[in-house]
């Protein structure tokens, strides 16, 4: 799915290093990088008040795969749509998003329906078939809504995920150096992306005498370079033995990706004719 042409930076560290040539897409400053991690930062950032900027929705068929416990489940594919709507506070925006799962085969046809603050917050759903004749009303975090998902339907959408990226970034940043590696010239689904990895070699860092843990051994952002929106994530446990691939934790990407479409109240109405609620 991926070709991975040209590699621009490999194996940095925490030291401080110019930013990539490859993230020199504003004029340079007399700083340098304190930290590997802040290019990436410093692109999330961009990436992300372009997105608040210029976008107001968008559909796409967002295909995700999760590890939960022990468990990795396979890939599922939902149609969806997603409209953003100013927030009182002035950070997040409020969302609205629509979902129709189209694969598996054993899943398609289940629907979710969830606007931000509506409804007493709570989502929409039903099953999928002859499961799916009952729509019911859950609030997001609940069993029955976080069935077979790794996180709520309110942590969804492309501003979540970047807001994600420059939390981790934050995090990793203050316990010590990481590997980051970036690479030009990846074509996903034959989009021009930056790929950019992350790598904890080891699963800890000793802080004051404790151990704090990292979320992952590598995690991977594809990162549409037209666009400047991320398209794909990926994340990996640490390898089990030596010469063992690492283990996929979680996996998201946004597939026929289109902003600014013209998304409407309809498309947020559970009694929408095209839908099954």
């Amino acid at each position: 799915m991926t070709g991975e042409d040209s590699l621009t930076e490999t194996a940095v560290t925490g030291e401080k290093k110019e930013t990539p040539p490859a993230l020199r897409d504003q004029p340079p400053s007399d700083d340098v990088a304190a930290h590997a991690l802040d290019p990436l930062l410093e692109l999330a950032r961009r990436a992300l008040a372009n997105h608040v900027q210029e976008h107001r929705d968008y559909t796409a068929d967002l295909v995700k795969q999760e590890r939960i416990g022990k468990t990795l489940y396979p890939p599922s594919t939902m149609a969806m749509k997603l409209r953003y709507s100013p927030s009182e506070s002035g950070e997040a925006h409020k969302v609205s998003v629509y979902l129709k799962t189209t694969a598996p085969k054993s899943q398609a046809g289940r629907e979710v329906l969830w606007i931000q603050d509506q409804n007493g917050n709570k989502l929409k759903a039903h099953e999928a078939g002859l499961f799916g004749l009952v729509s019911v009303d859950l609030l997001p975090q609940s069993r029955l809504a976080m069935a077979g998902n790794r996180y709520p339907i309110t942590e969804i959408g492309i501003e979540k995920l970047l807001r994600k990226l420059i939390e981790r970034g934050e995090l990793d940043k203050s316990l010590g150096p990481a590997e980051v590696r970036i690479r030009e010239n990846v074509d996903l689904d034959q989009i021009p992306c930056k790929l950019l990895e992350v790598i904890h070699q080891e699963p800890f860092v000793e802080i004051d005498g404790k151990k704090v843990g990292f979320e992952f051994y590598l995690a991977q952002i594809y990162m549409d370079e037209e666009r400047l929106v991320p398209i794909k994530y990926a994340s990996f446990t640490w390898p089990k033995a030596e010469g063992q691939e690492p283990e996929l934790l979680e996996s998201y990407t946004y597939e026929n990706l289109k902003f600014n479409v013209g998304i409407t109240d309809a498309d947020f109405d559970p009694e929408n004719p095209e839908y099954r609620f």
